[in-house]
């Protein structure tokens, strides 16, 4: 068994998108035909009131734009770039041979294109107080707070894992510890967490793919 057979979901050409409500509960569902079936749809956590909050700001940027310029096609492809960069990354895997190039929200509000990376500094609206400028500020930091939130569940998750690996682990006399499992596969195992983490952060390896690649092990113990 290779990587490939694992972790099918790193050679993929589709990005999958899960609901954000069920994330913030720690459970990972795509959203597709998911929102009536959704056990969360109606919760009122603190959690699932930020993703409210952002569906709440997105309406509010359109509905400025479509009042400032109903019939603007400039318009109509700031709603499109504000509905795209507003979606958190919902899903753990990239999509193969593409790479995410955001650009400036405050800027798109205004009808220009620039590259978001090293241009917060020197953007011309920066401290614009136009309406649909506070409203790119204030999604801004709710979103900010999702991300914590993300790399919260994510350091929880690896807490998760590591406790789950001491169970399968036996103390010895000196003090140590003996990995029951091959300890080559073991390692393979970390690096394709090491490589997880490198195309996504918010990426863990889930105990039960430890499991699956322990149990391929081809190797003589």
């Amino acid at each position: 068994m290779n990587i490939e057979e694992i972790l099918p979901e790193l050679f993929g050409e589709k990005r999958v998108y899960y609901c954000q409500r069920c994330l913030n509960h720690g459970l990972e569902v795509k959203r597709k035909n998911h929102k009536a079936d959704c056990v969360y749809r109606f919760c009122v956590c603190t959690d699932c009131q930020m993703v409210d909050r952002r569906r709440e700001l997105n309406s509010r940027l359109m509905q400025i734009e479509e009042a400032s310029s109903p019939h603007s096609t400039a318009t109509e492809n700031s709603i499109e770039a504000t509905s795209a960069s507003s979606e958190p990354p919902s899903s753990p895997y990239p999509v193969k041979g593409k790479e995410r190039r955001p650009n400036c929200q405050r800027c798109a509000q205004h009808s220009v294109q620039a590259r978001l990376k090293g241009h917060k500094r020197c953007c011309p609206f920066r401290d614009c107080l136009c309406a649909k400028c506070q409203v790119v500020q204030e999604r801004q930091k709710l979103m900010a707070d999702q991300i914590k939130l993300r790399r919260r569940q994510k350091k929880q998750k690896r807490l998760d894992a590591v406790n789950e690996l001491d169970v399968t682990c036996t103390p010895v006399v000196d003090g140590g510890f003996h990995i029951t499992g091959c300890v080559k596969c073991t390692q393979q195992a970390f690096g394709y967490q090491q490589l997880l983490s490198f195309l996504d952060p918010t990426v863990i390896l889930e105990p039960t793919v430890f499991s699956a690649i322990l149990a391929a092990c081809p190797h003589t113990i």
